[in-house]
């Protein structure tokens, strides 16, 4: 009797799980074929080399590959591709402060100076007027941008070589220009010294305060600052605007601004934290930083929680990420039930665009896909006549190759970057607003290139050939 009871149960419960998977899987193609077209152009167009979208509506959760991990790699990026995700570091930093607030070690107007090494200590434009941790994490601390002795062994690499020794010298010495709380300014320089000394304050660095207080808790085993061999496997190759490969980006005191490695897999737990905070510290940790700590102080500002941007509807929390070769978005509602997130494998901010399009299609907003302008193609035997040397000034020299269908174009002492053609002559760059425009002679070779940049068009005399 007992089992026969239970059996209508079982076989109940069973075609109510099938009727749900049935129905998620439903949603899922339905939300892919809203999403789709919105996010190929950027591939088609060669914005963006590849991306992972992550998406959660309404309890229910996306996940889409575009692209190619990286320019020799084919394979669409997934779930578990990992990227740089650049100044989003900054959000997981604003917890990190929150979460120490929850335990009681620190408070928002703890001034800087008390958890500097011993013996170090800030000068400050009004003796009275100390920089205080809310500082930095609303970028209203008066601090630079970035650090005026940053001054990398490798500048495709800027971050890497920037030490605790450095950083106490640049404190010790500097001179602010205005006081804690006048105006707000981005600060790498101010978010990077908070998880400094929010990890000094434990003891520890800041990779494992890092996994202690957050990525551990949430089961985010992927979202680290160093990568071990297996995540390394899975790092989509680093491009800059264009498509062109650069290189990655390593940190170290700094790494609180934008140290952070991550996948979409860990990067949507993360969000449907923000959505859903856990319960217990974490949880209110996370509802801390939320919520508004700093309000404009000027029109083009935002609103600050700590580490979050607040958009202008007062509901939206958001931040994006840019390192040499990835971009990073994340924007997070919670009256709506909604967060997108978006990696992607090349520097440039037309991902920002893209972030903000989904989320305005995900509350009913009608959204047309991006057109990018058409790229033409240009024979390779034509692409060859442009490959040389061209001296744009004394010590300046414009080298130009072709690596099959692409253009590239390197100055003396810059990164080289692919440019795109207009027509068979012009070419663009996508990196910077600048053209190249190449001029044949009556013999069809080409003898100069003409850039065009900031208004001023400027004469490159080809001095060697590609032969």
């Amino acid at each position: 009797m007992f089992l026969a009871e239970k059996q209508p149960m079982k076989t109940f419960a069973l075609a109510a799980l099938i009727a749900f998977l049935t129905s998620s899987f439903a949603y899922a193609d339905e939300l892919a074929d809203k999403v789709d077209p919105l996010a190929r152009p950027y591939v088609e167009s060669q914005t963006v080399v590849g991306m992972t979208i992550g998406i959660l509506h309404q309890d229910q959760t996306l996940v889409r590959g575009y692209g190619q991990i990286s320019a020799k790699d084919t394979s669409v990026p997934n779930g578990q591709t990992v990227y740089e995700i650049g100044s989003i570091s900054k959000v997981f930093t604003g917890i990190l402060l929150a979460d120490a607030m929850v335990a009681g070690r620190v408070s928002l107007v703890t001034p800087v100076d008390q958890l500097l090494p011993h013996g170090t200590r800030m000068p400050r434009r009004e003796p009275s007027q100390p920089i205080r941790l809310w500082h930095l994490s609303t970028h209203t601390s008066g601090l630079p941008r970035l650090p005026d002795n940053l001054q990398p062994a490798n500048p495709e690499n800027p971050y890497a070589d920037y030490n605790e020794e450095r950083l106490t010298q640049f404190l010790a010495k500097h001179q602010p220009r205005k006081r804690p709380g006048e105006a707000m300014a981005y600060s790498n320089l101010g978010v990077g010294l908070l998880g400094n000394l929010l990890a000094r304050e434990r003891q520890v660095d800041y990779e494992t305060l890092l996994r202690q207080r957050i990525t551990a808790p949430l089961d985010m085993a992927d979202t680290t600052i160093k990568l071990q061999s297996p995540q390394k496997a899975r790092l989509a190759g680093p491009h800059v605007a264009g498509g062109s490969p650069s290189g990655n980006w390593d940190f170290d005191s700094l790494a609180g601004a934008g140290g952070i490695r991550s996948d979409m897999d860990d990067m949507l737990k993360f969000a449907q934290a923000q959505l859903h905070p856990p319960e217990g510290k974490l949880g209110t940790a996370i509802d801390l930083a939320w919520q508004i700590h700093q309000q404009p102080l000027n029109t083009n500002d935002f609103a600050k929680g700590l580490g979050w941007h607040v958009a202008r509807d007062g509901e939206t929390r958001w931040h994006t990420g840019q390192t040499g070769g990835y971009h990073s978005a994340i924007f997070v509602n919670r009256q709506q039930n909604v967060a997108v997130v978006i990696l992607a494998n090349t520097a440039t901010e037309e991902i920002d665009a893209l972030a903000e399009q989904l989320v305005r299609m995900l509350v009913g907003v009608p959204e047309k896909p991006r057109q990018f302008p058409k790229l033409v193609e240009v024979p390779a035997e034509i692409m060859q006549r442009y490959v040389g040397q061209y001296q744009l000034a004394p010590g300046a020299v414009f080298t130009v190759t072709r690596e099959d269908n692409k253009l590239l174009v390197g100055l003396t002492g810059q990164s080289t970057f692919r440019v795109f053609p207009r027509s068979e002559t012009e070419w663009f760059y996508k990196v910077v607003d600048a053209t190249l425009t190449f001029h044949l002679d009556k013999n069809g070779q080409c003898d100069s290139v003409v850039l065009f940049q900031n208004g001023i068009r400027q004469t490159a005399k080809r001095i060697s050939s590609a032969d």
